[in-house]
């Protein structure tokens, strides 16, 4: 895969979580249910982390930017909330739709306020944060603890 800027890599991870739910919107198989929701979390569990171990801090540093920072820290604890419920009830359409919608304002966020300071950010160098954020995601995939 040829390399990607931190905010592209991030953002190609939220398109895929969002089709991911359209798919468990899609399934009517209780099992189907059960995989595509254990698969979201996983991804999301993994996307978080990258941000707040990699993105956020270099992201704060360069930009001095707390509020956009704890914002999205914010949201991604409210996220693990949701996740930890649906982790009990993973066929809970309620639930999932409530996830859907905090993630898609999370995203939004991102993409609308985030991604474009720090694309401006002339300190922040988005093609090795991209590559930092890829090899630990890798890591985390293939089972390295934090």
């Amino acid at each position: 895969m040829a390399q990607q800027d931190a905010c592209t890599l991030l953002d190609d991870e939220h398109n895929e979580v969002m089709g991911m739910f359209e798919e468990y919107k899609a399934a009517h198989d209780g099992h189907r249910q059960e995989l595509l929701a254990a698969k979201i979390n996983q991804s999301l569990q993994v996307h978080m982390k990258i941000e707040e171990e990699i993105f956020y801090p270099a992201f704060r540093r360069a930009t001095g930017d707390d509020y956009r920072t704890d914002d999205g820290l914010r949201e991604h604890k409210e996220a693990r909330e949701l996740l930890a419920k649906i982790d009990g009830d993973r066929q809970n359409a309620k639930l999932m739709l409530e996830l859907e919608e905090a993630i898609r304002h999370h995203i939004n966020d991102e993409r609308e306020k985030m991604f474009p300071e720090a694309r401006k950010t002339p300190s922040l160098d988005l093609m090795k944060l991209g590559e930092q954020l890829a090899a630990r995601k890798a890591e985390l995939l293939a089972g390295v603890p934090a």
